[in-house]
């Protein structure tokens, strides 16, 4: 069972985030640019799901690049999510 207080593009977002945490390791800081299409988001869905999940401490977000990275508490929550289509 999925988390209820995720949105769907935050559920989207973070499964994202997990592939890129397995595919390059814990430091894995993808660019938002792009970002959209690797989750399957719409851009203004990444910004509204970037900030809904910084907000709940499950992202670090830097302006600078932008970029994003899962935070360890991130990480417990994409892996307590249901694979892709069972959600």
């Amino acid at each position: 069972m999925s988390d209820p207080s995720l949105s769907c593009s935050e559920r989207k977002l973070l499964r994202c985030l997990l592939l890129f945490y397995r595919e390059f390791g814990p430091g894995a800081t993808p660019g938002l640019k792009g970002l959209d299409e690797e989750a399957g988001l719409e851009p203004w869905e990444i910004s509204e799901a970037v900030s809904g999940l910084r907000s709940k401490g499950l992202i670090e977000y830097w302006e600078l690049q932008p970029a994003v990275r899962l935070t360890p508490e991130g990480l417990q929550a994409s892996l307590r999510l249901p694979r892709e289509g069972n959600a």
